[in-house]
């Protein structure tokens, strides 16, 4: 007769779905961005966005009259013409993306979370989610508000307000993808966040100087379609019917999508040579 422990076996966890998995991340994400740095940020582009967007269509109402001449889809142009709302965006984007993927490069987190069974499309939508959230809350959020605020006020009618979603939601979506792709992609590449944050603001508003500059050396406008901010102006030039933009708001348009897509896929690429180990 021999006397051994007992063996026992429980059966493995069950495995949740994998909108569970994903969702996790996500949700975890955006609770961790929720610093006093960008609600100050939100708030100051909720204002500037209020502030260009209902004091133009008051004073064309007040001088004109009513829906007189004065009043046209051309004033929710001024937010995105005057530069404020895209440094904003910018200061932004690089507070939200620059720690979303370097810190978990830098805890060497970021093969726990591939050893277990998620993979790295999935993570890489769960963190470029938590970015493109915070900043479409300064990039749509605020403009919508201002349609909204113009329609109960009477300063403009209802085709001319939703008119105004419309071309606002166009911009401000583009702007999200753009914005969200490189700040995950530049996130990626390097462990310390205040790097990462560094070469967002500065990708972004350098290319804005660099186009600036060629455009004027050269004479021709199209070295405009190297700037972000450019492409948006355009599709917003194009979405209220604002002439005189030498570029074109579909190529514009094209661009920022395909800027976009270009970040989203390097990102991956980067994280598909992350070294996982094994539960």
């Amino acid at each position: 007769m021999s006397i051994h422990a007992p063996e026992y076996s429980l059966p493995p966890p069950a495995l949740r779905p994998r909108p569970d998995r994903w969702g996790a991340i996500l949700e975890s994400q955006l609770l961790e961005r929720g610093k006093a740095l960008n609600f100050v940020l939100l708030g100051l582009l909720s204002a500037a966005v209020l502030l260009s967007t209902v004091v133009p269509f008051y004073i064309a109402t007040l001088f004109r009259g009513g829906f007189g001449p004065g009043v046209s889809a051309r004033l929710f142009f001024i937010p995105f013409s005057t530069g404020v709302w895209f440094f904003l965006l910018v200061l932004l984007s690089s507070s939200v993306g620059a720690g979303i993927v370097s810190r978990d490069l830098a805890s060497r987190s970021l093969t726990l979370y591939l050893a277990r069974p998620i993979t790295r499309f999935d993570y890489l939508v769960a963190k470029s989610g938590a970015v493109a959230a915070w900043i479409f809350f300064g990039a749509v959020i605020p403009s919508s508000i201002g349609c909204f605020i113009v329609l109960s006020l009477g300063y403009a009618s209802l085709p001319l307000a939703l008119q105004g979603f419309g071309g606002d939601l166009a911009v401000g979506l583009l702007a999200v993808t753009a914005f969200t792709g490189i700040s995950v992609f530049l996130s990626s590449l390097s462990s310390r966040s205040a790097l990462a944050g560094a070469g967002i603001f500065g990708v972004l508003i350098g290319s804005e100087a660099v186009a600036v500059l060629l455009a004027a050396i050269s004479n021709q406008p199209s070295f405009g379609y190297l700037s972000p901010d450019e492409n948006l102006i355009a599709v917003a030039s194009g979405a209220f019917g604002v002439g005189g933009d030498p570029l074109s708001p579909w190529v514009a348009a094209v661009i920022l999508i395909g800027f976009s897509a270009t970040t989203f896929f390097l990102a991956y690429w980067r994280l598909e040579g992350a070294e996982v180990v094994p539960e």
